[in-house]
Parts: C-alpha cells; sequence; structure tokens
C-alpha cells in the first residue's frame, strides 16, 4: 500500500464520523416551540396588533372559518408540524394581510407569531424571539414532548 492510500482508507473514514457527528450535534441543539423561545410581552403586543389586522379572517378564537386557516390546536399542527419558525414567519409575512401583504413592520409580523405560539400553549420565556429568519429557522413546530 502506498503511503497515500494508507492516509485515505485511515483518514476518510475518520472525517466522515466526523462529519456525520457534527450533524448529528447540530439535529440535537435545534429549538422547539417548547423551549419558551419568546416573551409573553410580545404576545401580549401580537394580541393587539392580531386583533386589528387578522382577527377579521382568522376569527377572535383564531379557528378561520372556510376562507381563512385556523391557527390554533390541530389545524395549525397539521399545517406546521415539523416545520420551523422561519417557514411560518416569512409566510405570514410574505402573505399577510391578503390585500396588502408585507404592509406591516417586521416586529408587528413577529409579535403575531408569538401570539400564535402563546394560544396554542407553547410556553414564553425570559427572552423575546428575535425575526432573525436564522434564528427563527433553527426553531421547530413539534408536538409536546
Amino acid at each position: 500500500m502506498t503511503t497515500l492510500t494508507v492516509r485515505k482508507t485511515i483518514l476518510l473514514p475518520g472525517f466522515l464520523c466526523a462529519l456525520l457527528a457534527a450533524g448529528f450535534t447540530r439535529a440535537q441543539t435545534r429549538a422547539s416551540v417548547w423551549d419558551g423561545v419568546y416573551s409573553a410581552e410580545q404576545a401580549g403586543r401580537g394580541a393587539l396588533v392580531f386583533g386589528q389586522v387578522c382577527a377579521a379572517c382568522h376569527g377572535e378564537d383564531l379557528r378561520g372559518d372556510s376562507n381563512s386557516p385556523g391557527l390554533i390546536g390541530i389545524s395549525f399542527m397539521f399545517l406546521w408540524e415539523g416545520r420551523s419558525l422561519g417557514e411560518l414567519f416569512t409566510s405570514i409575512k410574505s402573505e399577510m394581510p391578503p390585500m396588502n401583504p408585507n404592509s406591516l413592520p417586521s416586529e408587528s409580523y413577529l409579535d403575531i407569531l408569538t401570539y400564535i405560539m402563546k394560544v396554542n400553549d407553547f410556553p414564553a420565556g425570559e427572552d423575546r424571539l428575535r425575526s432573525e429568519f436564522e434564528q427563527l429557522d433553527q426553531i421547530l413546530i413539534t408536538p409536546k414532548p
């Protein structure tokens, strides 16, 4: 065996194991909506904005109607389970309100997102949720552990 072949034989499997371990660690470090990733204050602001902008279509109780999806309970989880808060935030911001999408400040969309989380009984935490997509995309919407 040549030195190059020996190096490939030894280094390649070690490198692949390291990559797999890094990926496994990263998957384990992804947060979920059960980790207290937003503040109660944000959700309070979100309730106000939701009432002004969203409730006419999605209902005060977030149950939706024949034209608007429910944003609570089984209806919400059916649409969003396994997806990230980044995907949900992007969807809300780019599509809502239907006649004037992306017309609110980003913080208002974020507050609405946290209100939806509160109504779905995802726990609040100490820190406020931030609107950076990279952070939001690391938080998964999952069933209760």
